[in-house]
Formats: C-alpha cells, structure tokens, sequence
C-alpha cells in the first residue's frame, strides 16, 4: 500500500506588472502552450491511476498549471483542493497534510506549488536536489507518512522526473 506524490511547479509565468501582486501573475501564452503539449506525455503516466487528488497553490500561475494537468487526465479527478501552504512555502503544514493522506490509503496527489519548495520538499522527502523548471514534475512513492524529524524520512522512491518544457 502505498501513495504517489507528484510535485510540480507551475508554468512560466509573466513578470509582474505595476499594480500587480505575486499571487495574481498568470501564465504566459507561450508558457501555457508549452504545458498544454508537453503534459500530455507527462501525465499518460498516471493513466491508469485511481483516486487521483490535485492540491493547488491558490496563485493564478498555479491554478492555471494545474487546469493544464487536469485537460490531460485520463482519469476524473477524486478530490481538487486549493492549500494555501503551497503558496505560503509551509513544509510543516504541507507535511501534516499528506501523513494525513498516506494513512488514508492507496492513491495520487499531484500538488502544483512553486520555487523553492517543491526542490525543498523532494530533497526532505528523498534526499533527491531535483532543478524544478518551470512545468517540472516529479513522481515519488511513499509507503508511509513522512515525518518531521530528519531522522525519520519514510521510505521513498523516485518513479520519475520530467523538466519542464521550454517556452519563450
């Protein structure tokens, strides 16, 4: 029994503009196109996946990214929530989160975050220094919560990592 957690970090996003806050920049066009191309091949990996639960920074880019992912599915999505944590950068939340999801059972959380956490949460979680481009993926298994201390990382494997396309 086991749980798949694929962090990604979202599409290229725009420079912000006079006015604008970090939270509100979206998605360039070409970034959005590069996404909307390359996941196809990403995600077919998780085609045969059950229970799949997309956690979503609540940030434009984010959310963008991950109505992306979700055109690509092959598979209806079990639960989609917005956790304020992946924009905050909050591991301790983040972690509560998905123990509480591990004990739970079998399944796929993809969570759509940013820089530098998603680098943070794959080097706590596996001890894996991923470079996260934009669009980057990374699929790890755990077999059980993870926990807060160092000395406890659960047992995870790397399934996969994908770098992000490149866009203009």
């Amino acid at each position: 029994m086991s749980l798949t957690l694929v962090l990604v970090r979202h599409g290229k996003a725009a420079a912000k503009r006079l006015g604008q806050t970090d939270f509100d920049r979206e998605l360039t066009p070409a970034g959005r196109e590069a996404l909307a191309q390359a996941y196809g091949k990403t995600f077919a990996q998780l085609s045969d996946a059950h229970d799949v639960e997309l956690w979503v920074s609540p940030a434009v880019r984010a959310e963008q990214t991950a109505a992306e992912i979700v055109a690509v599915l092959d598979t209806e999505l079990a639960e989609e929530r917005r956790l304020d944590c992946l924009y905050e950068q909050d591991a301790d939340a983040f972690l509560d989160e998905l123990s509480t999801r591990v004990l739970e059972g079998p399944g796929v959380v993809v969570a759509v975050g940013h820089v530098p956490f998603m680098e943070q949460l794959a080097a706590w979680l596996g001890g894996y220094e991923l470079p996260f481009s934009t669009g980057a993926a990374a699929a790890f298994e755990l077999k059980e919560p993870p926990s807060h201390a160092p000395a406890g990382r659960p047992p995870v494997r790397l399934l996969w990592f994908v770098q992000g396309p490149r866009s203009s």
